[in-house]
């Protein structure tokens, strides 16, 4: 199996490039965008195995596209890494709720850290 594709997800330019430099680092084949409209209409173009998607983001948030993904391909679904700038009690309440079994990785995140959630969300080869 080869490396795995991952599309990240993030309003903010900075976050979203260096997690993306970072997963091409390690072997991932990585796309992003800051649109959760974008990314909806590319995952309907190709697969991917994971998706790394803000909390936090104008017009779709990561929740909403996480429930619009798992709606319209639900068994085939992508994993899926939440990442949040806001502390873990703001992501579980309100209008943001982080479902309680998608990893949430809060920012600023280390390499190591953002491995071992990866580790945790999808299968080894």
């Amino acid at each position: 199996m080869g490396p795995g594709r991952v599309l990240v997800v993030d309003d903010d330019d900075y976050v979203r490039d260096v997690t993306g430099m970072i997963l091409e680092e390690m072997g991932y084949h990585v796309r992003t965008t800051k649109s959760g409209f974008e990314a909806l209409r590319w995952l309907g173009e190709e697969p991917y195995d994971l998706l790394v998607l803000d909390v936090q983001m104008p017009e779709v948030d990561g929740p909403s596209l996480y429930r619009a993904v798992m709606a319209r391909w639900s068994g085939a679904a992508p994993r899926v890494l939440f990442v949040s700038g806001f502390g873990e009690a703001d992501c579980h309440a309100g209008a943001l709720i982080v479902p309680p079994d998608v990893p949430l990785l809060f920012k600023p995140f280390t390499v190591d850290e953002l491995q071992a959630a990866i580790d945790r969300v999808l299968p080894t080869a």
